[in-house]
């Protein structure tokens, strides 16, 4: 039998989110993955 589990990285809930200064998109630099 074959399994097949999707794994994602996320934000860490303990991470406060920063916007880029343009508004376009989360900006991800520095910040920890789950």
């Amino acid at each position: 039998m074959k399994v097949l589990v999707a794994v994602k990285r996320v934000i860490d809930y303990n991470v406060k989110i920063r916007v880029k200064p343009d508004h376009s998109d989360v900006d991800l630099t520095n910040v920890k993955m789950a």
